[in-house]
């Protein structure tokens, strides 16, 4: 089974460089309002990375206040004036109870979620961050097919929807597991468990296949499922069960294409009578 490290980081680390050792890295744009001084850097070089093939994704993520709309205004603000979001950028939301008020806090999140999802025009490029008890306690409301790190350190939190695990802050709690890795030293680190680096990109929607086909226009789009429809058809036949002019096979299936000529092998290697 594949399992995916990668570190999570921001200015108390050292800004990221080629000794990164991992396909996915997670980075701070900001706190509320405060802007990461690493966030440019970080940034630049993850973009570089992901098209130079070290990277098959990266994350970017921004610390939920209840001032949700100015958190997420910054955020976007320092991705836009960093060039854009990057096609295999994912932004993630850190819920924390550090610093905000007790209780539900369902009603900005979401908001914050959503402001997100339609400015990437993706719901899966937009994941949520929380330990057990601040998932459940801060965000009990959540959006359907939310897709979580969970944070669980030295114990796996197996959160609804999760997607990696956050095991360590680098202080001793990864049972084996790197407590941190260059340049950053000892650092927050995830494990995206039984994913390989692609899976994860596919799974939060900045994949081969996702850019791929939003490379394509709509009319290109509707012509290649057009012609893997008919494609499918010559296999499966009509509706997919066979042709009746091929023959029917040992259960009284009309025979496939395949089905028909490992019958036309059968019968020439057959021994004459």
């Amino acid at each position: 089974m594949v399992d995916s490290l990668f570190a999570d980081v921001s200015y108390f680390q050292a800004p990221v460089d080629d000794s990164y050792p991992y396909a996915i890295l997670s980075f701070r744009s900001n706190d509320g309002t405060f802007r990461d001084p690493n966030f440019a850097a970080n940034y630049e070089w993850a973009c570089r990375a992901v098209e130079s093939g070290r990277l098959a994704c990266f994350v970017v993520y921004f610390y939920w206040r209840p001032n949700w709309l100015d958190t997420v205004c910054t955020h976007r603000e320092m991705i836009e004036q960093a060039g854009g979001p990057h096609r295999r950028m994912i932004t993630m939301i850190d819920v924390e109870s550090g610093g905000n008020p007790g209780g539900d806090q369902s009603d900005g999140i979401n908001r914050a979620y959503w402001n997100i999802a339609d400015w990437l025009g993706d719901t899966r490029r937009v994941v949520g961050y929380a330990n057990h008890g601040d998932f459940h306690g801060m965000w009990p409301d959540r959006p359907d097919g939310l897709r979580v790190i969970g944070a669980g350190y030295g114990r796996n939190p197996n959160l609804p929807g999760q997607i990696a695990h956050q095991y360590t802050d680098g202080q001793g709690f990864g049972g084996g597991l790197p407590e941190g890795c260059p340049p950053f030293g000892d650092c927050d680190m995830n494990a995206a468990n039984g994913m390989s680096p692609q899976d994860f990109a596919a799974a939060c929607g900045v994949g081969i296949e996702e850019e791929f086909m939003s490379a394509l226009t709509e009319a290109e789009q509707r012509e290649l499922l057009e012609k893997t429809r008919e494609i499918w058809i010559q296999l499966r036949g009509p509706e997919g069960k066979g042709w009746p002019q091929l023959g029917r096979d040992a259960h009284g299936a009309n025979r496939t294409p395949v089905d028909a000529l490992a019958a036309v092998e059968d019968a020439l290697e057959r021994p004459r009578k």
